[in-house]
């Protein structure tokens, strides 16, 4: 009996090692380029054949192995192909490792190639391609994307890495850039054919500034235009985005500058519908902190400075925001706040019956902005050291 069983162990032993395969699709990382980044250019011929730039990490630099300080922890390699996957595979013929996008980081295209070309169309091998996370940040640049990275400067050593870590300080830091947009967050957008707001990238003083919005428009998936910082904090506070930044205001009486910081934001976009009329109001409440002014004679323990100063950035928030929806509803006549969105939860009949046509009917909607504005702190300093008694 004993016998049997030892046998029927051996058995199985050696039959197991027939399905002891191992990793049969492995490629060891020295073979394989790490792309970190991606930049998409117009070869402005007839085709709009895009010029696709890849930029591999040099993990060898990075770990101080060679190069003495002197070699790049990143190559870029630009080929020119008429659709991206081709251009992929021709990556292959000109680098000694085959590219590897499963640590892409972002995706860089130049302002005049979303201006002329469909862009669900041209990012749809990065929707497909199963090495490409969903969560690659997209970002337009002002200047070709190519030159964006391989702009060098900038604590980051890796340019890419540099853009990807700016692109997230709107949730922490400023409300003058859109939030993130990721290759998901675009392929739902324009899938449903949604507008837009994506991050702009320019070079600036040898290194890159993330700031500003370019508008992608829904129905035709074409860059239609941009908004500046001041019009990209307006709708970020109408939307309710604006988390974080410093808004700016000036005292009436002595024109010297008051800044406030956010430290909480809420906003509520309320439709209201009346037969075919339809018109929005919008309720943001926002508590922060006066973190600087300028003006001599100012007593942050004194309550009617604090209630001017509240009332100071309270107009300049306004300010912002018509500055903002004046150029969405008005000049790029396209809906980027989410107006069409609280329509459709809160009167899901009216917007069944409009929603073809919304970004038309939208130019002529009326909005009635209220805000509210709480100074709950003064930082460290109250009363300025040389106020007048």
């Amino acid at each position: 009996m004993i016998r049997v069983k030892k046998g029927l162990l051996v058995s199985c032993c050696c039959l197991s090692l027939l399905f002891t395969t191992g990793c049969w699709d492995r490629v060891e990382i020295e073979d394989t380029g790490l792309v970190i980044g991606v930049a998409l250019d117009n070869m402005e011929d007839e085709r709009h054949t895009p010029q696709f730039t890849l930029q591999y990490v040099v993990p060898s630099v990075l770990a101080g192995e060679k190069g003495g300080g002197q070699e790049l922890p990143f190559h870029n390699v630009s080929i020119q192909e008429s659709s991206l996957f081709e251009g992929g595979r021709t990556h292959s013929t000109v680098t000694s490792r085959s590219p590897n996008y499963a640590h892409l980081k972002v995706l860089v295209i130049s302002k005049k190639f979303a201006r002329s070309i469909n862009l669900l169309q041209l990012l749809n091998f990065f929707f497909r391609d199963h090495e490409i996370r969903r969560t690659v940040h997209v970002l337009i640049s002002e200047e070709d994307a190519s030159e964006i990275l391989d702009i060098k400067g900038g604590i980051e050593p890796i340019p890419a890495l540099t853009l990807y870590s700016i692109s997230e300080h709107m949730e922490t830091k400023t409300g003058k850039m859109p939030s993130v947009s990721t290759l998901g967050d675009f392929s739902e957008k324009m899938s449903s054919n949604s507008s837009v707001m994506i991050q702009k990238v320019k070079a600036i003083n040898g290194g890159v500034q993330v700031i500003g919005t370019a508008i992608i428009k829904g129905h035709t998936h074409k860059m239609i235009g941009e908004l500046n910082d001041e019009e990209t904090f307006g709708i970020n506070l109408v939307t309710g985005e604006a988390k974080a930044g410093a808004i700016t205001g000036k005292d009436d009486r002595t024109d010297q500058i008051i800044t406030y910081e956010i430290d909480n934001l809420r906003s509520r976009i309320v439709p209201k519908v009346k037969g075919e009329e339809i018109s929005f109001n919008v309720n943001i409440d926002t508590e922060g902190r006066l973190s600087e002014d300028w003006i001599e004679s100012s007593d942050a323990f004194d309550e009617k400075f604090i209630q001017k100063a509240e009332e100071q950035i309270k107009k300049e928030i306004k300010r912002m925001i018509e500055s903002g929806l004046m150029k969405t509803q008005q000049d790029l006549r396209v809906d980027v706040a989410g107006f069409g969105d609280s329509l459709r939860i809160h009167h899901p009949k009216m917007w069944k019956k409009i929603k073809e046509d919304w970004e038309e009917r939208f130019v002529d909607t009326e909005i009635d902005t209220k805000v509210n504005v709480h100074i709950r702190q003064f930082q460290t300093q109250g009363r300025k050291i040389n106020k007048q008694e």
